[in-house]
């Protein structure tokens, strides 16, 4: 049922699932070979706590598959984007501090984790990610190099799925580097995070401050060659994380405003819902960072840490969970 607390639009919203302790700030999803779901954890909002990557069952059981260590496994791995390749194996963006960020590769084996590879390394705040067809796109919200007074600058990546050991410069001079743009928003100068491709493998990337939704042109080599604006919302939004259906239609998690949005292929907007502040409880949505189609359901987690000026949510707190809402 939809929550008593206030909704914008009459979608239905439930409890998807209640995380366990060790999932107290919940972040990215992708489908796993085996049909469950895989979410990245991060904690940031518990220092003592690792950072994970859990398992959430066709059942709704919630099983730690591995917690993520820091560099030379020291110190907190903080995983944020996810995205599983061909193969099987699980790409993350281990987001540990300013140039310490890598995309590892973890292969798994009867959820058993066997293999940590890196792909690159020295990336400043790697964030979203996505697989196509051998290639991963990786988003950084944030290159200092770039950046000038008041215009910060994120940036788009292209790496291979069989890259290794890729030292990134967070500059021009990376050849991997094959989009940016300056967040023109001086309220909010986070740029590019969520990255979607439509079913034509188009690719599209958000600007979290400016919420603007980007439709990516590339050539044979993948380079973008043009892009263009595809969706301009409210920058009170917080455009995090991006999803399209099967359809076409384009999901936003507006974590600034406690919002979903849906564009549709014919590039309307509406809101699906909106939350003010609250607990996360009763199917209540509570600062959602990321979201996925997930057996019909839109399935979205509740990242509820970001407080301040032109944020709804006012603090960290339990219960920890996932919201489902009905598509209409």
């Amino acid at each position: 049922m939809l929550s008593t607390a206030n909704a914008q639009s009459n979608v239905p919203t439930s409890t998807y699932v209640a995380l366990p302790d060790f999932c107290p700030t919940p972040d990215a999803y992708d489908i796993a070979p085996d049909g469950s779901l895989t979410l990245s954890c991060p904690n940031f909002a518990e220092k003592n706590i690792p950072g994970a990557i859990v398992k959430i069952t066709a059942n709704k059981k919630v099983k730690l598959l591995t917690t993520l260590a820091g560099i030379n496994n020291k110190g907190k791995g903080t995983p944020m984007g996810i995205a599983y390749g061909a193969d099987g194996g699980l790409y993350v963006c281990a987001n540990q501090g300013k140039n310490r960020g890598r995309i590892l590769k973890l292969t798994f084996k009867n959820d058993v984790l066997v293999k940590t590879e890196v792909v690159a390394k020295g990336l400043q705040a790697p964030n979203g990610i996505r697989y196509y067809k051998g290639v991963l796109y990786v988003t950084q919200p944030k290159l200092d190099k770039l950046s000038t007074k008041g215009k910060n600058v994120g940036g788009l990546y292209r790496f291979l799925s069989t890259d290794r050991e890729v030292l990134v410069q967070n500059d021009k001079s990376d050849t991997q580097l094959i989009f940016s743009v300056a967040t023109q928003n001086p309220n909010r100068p986070f740029g590019l995070d969520g990255l979607a491709l439509n079913s034509k493998g188009v690719l599209f990337v958000g600007d979290f401050g400016d919420a603007i939704i980007y439709k990516l042109t590339q050539d044979g080599n993948g380079a973008v060659t043009q892009h263009s604006v595809y969706v301009d919302l409210p920058d009170t939004v917080g455009a995090d994380g991006i999803f399209f259906d099967a359809n076409d239609n384009l999901y936003v998690a507006g974590l600034l405003s406690n919002q979903v949005v849906r564009v549709a292929a014919d590039r309307t907007v509406k809101v699906l819902a909106k939350f003010d502040d609250n607990d996360g409880s009763n199917g209540q949505i509570d600062q959602p960072s990321d979201l996925i189609v997930y057996k019909g359901k839109l399935i979205i987690s509740n990242f509820d840490l970001m407080t301040g000026p032109g944020i709804i949510n006012t603090k960290h707190s339990k219960p920890y969970t996932l919201t489902q809402l009905d598509l209409p």
